[in-house]
């Protein structure tokens, strides 16, 4: 009976455990996108460069990204543009 109680609070524990760290995991995460959204709202002139991507650009002085530069449109393979069309 004794064992079964030992198990059963070691049990209970590491639950307790995992569900604490669990939970200051998600408010320091929670902390950092309350503090980068504050030092984006408080730069007021972007200095915008393109990502490394090469298809955003990011103010290198919040990191704030925006969207793409180009957004590339499906072409169809059976147009061509009238500067390839032979005589």
């Amino acid at each position: 009976m004794v064992l079964a109680d030992v198990i059963t609070v070691v049990s209970l524990v590491s639950l307790g455990g995992i569900i604490g760290v669990a939970g200051f995991m998600r408010i320091l995460r929670l902390d950092r996108l309350r503090w980068q959204q504050m030092r984006q709202n408080a730069c007021q002139w972007h200095r915008w460069e393109t990502a490394d991507d090469g298809k955003t650009l990011a103010c290198s002085l919040c990191g704030k990204k925006s969207r793409r530069l180009n957004p590339t449109r499906d072409r169809d393979t059976d147009t061509s543009s009238p500067g390839s069309l032979l005589p």
